[in-house]
């Protein structure tokens, strides 16, 4: 039994070594996104759709990485203006939301889901304080 796991382990080192070894092989990504760009959209208490109250818009600048990107914008409701920024990665992004409070900046961090398809992104964004928000905009 041990000389069977000894050679399974060897056959699995010489494997990942292989494939180490031979960049090559590997698939090709070919699909090319714009490395930047900006967005704007709405924010609403409710899931985007005709019924949903616009409480407010975000516009912004993103730049894409090989597994994700960052981003930077202002976000504005009819009370309160500020500055967020943030990571994002697949479906889920995490951010930080920032506003002055009587002179003081004051920020919080957010998580979130988002989605993106043929120039529209639809998210939801979750913080411990207040409550959860849904986003949906265009993107260039």
């Amino acid at each position: 039994m041990k000389k069977i796991a000894i050679v399974f382990v060897c056959l699995l080192f010489l494997g990942v070594s292989m494939a180490a070894a031979a960049p090559e092989m590997r698939q090709q990504q070919t699909t090319t996104l714009d490395p930047t760009g900006t967005f704007c959209g709405n924010i609403t208490y409710q899931r985007p759709g005709p019924n949903a109250t616009i409480i407010g818009t975000i516009t912004g600048n993103y730049t894409l990485r090989n597994r994700g990107g960052q981003f930077n914008g202002e976000w504005d409701t009819v009370n309160n203006t500020g500055t967020f920024r943030g990571r994002f990665g697949r479906h889920i992004f995490l951010a930080r939301i920032s506003m002055m409070v009587n002179g003081t900046e004051r920020s919080l961090p957010i998580i979130g889901f988002i989605g993106a398809r043929d120039g529209v992104f639809i998210g939801r964004g979750m913080s411990l304080i207040g409550p959860a928000l849904y986003f949906k905009g265009t993107y260039t």
